[in-house]
């Protein structure tokens, strides 16, 4: 079927943790950004738009996306404009999607990125429940902790120290509210992803066993 998509580029404030703030760049205005979920054969229309009051150009390279850059050569924009480009998904899996305007990796580190999804043909089998999880580091001139707007620090990052590790770009984005619940006997499906863009990600459940694991994301399975 054909699908139609918007996606705009916010640079915001936000809360990193308690009483400190970071300058985000953000697909859709969350880290990670919105997830996107299509299926094999799907014919996209996809408009990314790049907020008037951001300050840099931005694009999107959709590992999903067979062609120049994943998109990212259809997609370069600039503050206050939008490109339009068409895709079809050929290939089932669970894909990455970033920024890749150089430098790529500090574009990466501020949050640009998130994850797309191309159900096989007939889709997925139902669940209970699913839930969106990717992990990010972040480097900040002030160590971890410190108060007030961080600004980031590009030395830290080639040097690969974060100053936070975290799901969902803030320290404690999925606990309290936003906790990850469930009921004995429900299904539950994790979409898991490593935004990065430097430290590997050893995502696990302490007391639960999966019962199957998509292997990158792919067709290979890895039961209980």
């Amino acid at each position: 079927k054909k699908l139609i998509l918007n996606m705009e580029i916010l640079e915001k404030v936000g809360t990193m943790t308690d009483g400190t703030t970071y300058n985000y760049w953000t697909f859709g205005g969350s880290v990670p950004g919105s997830f996107i979920r299509t299926r094999v054969g799907d014919e996209v229309e996809f408009t990314l738009s790049n907020h008037p009051d951001n300050k840099l150009p931005h694009n999107i390279d959709l590992h999903a996306v067979t062609g120049p850059g994943g998109g990212a050569e259809s997609s370069f924009v600039a503050p206050g404009h939008e490109k339009t480009f068409s895709f079809k998904t050929l290939n089932p899996g669970l894909f990455v999607y970033h920024c890749a305007t150089a430098p790529v990796g500090m574009h990466i580190a501020n949050g640009m990125y998130g994850l797309i999804l191309v159900e096989p043909e007939g889709g997925l089998p139902q669940v209970d429940k699913e839930y969106y999880i990717m992990q990010g580091d972040f480097y900040t001139k002030g160590k971890n902790g410190d108060r007030g707007l961080q600004p980031f620090d590009m030395q830290k990052a080639v040097d690969e120290k974060a100053d936070y590790v975290v799901f969902n770009g803030s320290v404690g984005a999925l606990t309290g509210d936003n906790a990850l619940t469930a009921k004995v006997g429900e299904t539950v499906r994790l979409y898991i992803g490593n935004g990065g863009p430097n430290l590997v990600s050893s995502f696990h459940v302490i007391g639960e066993i999966f019962d199957k694991v998509h292997v990158e994301g792919g067709d290979l399975i890895n039961e209980n």
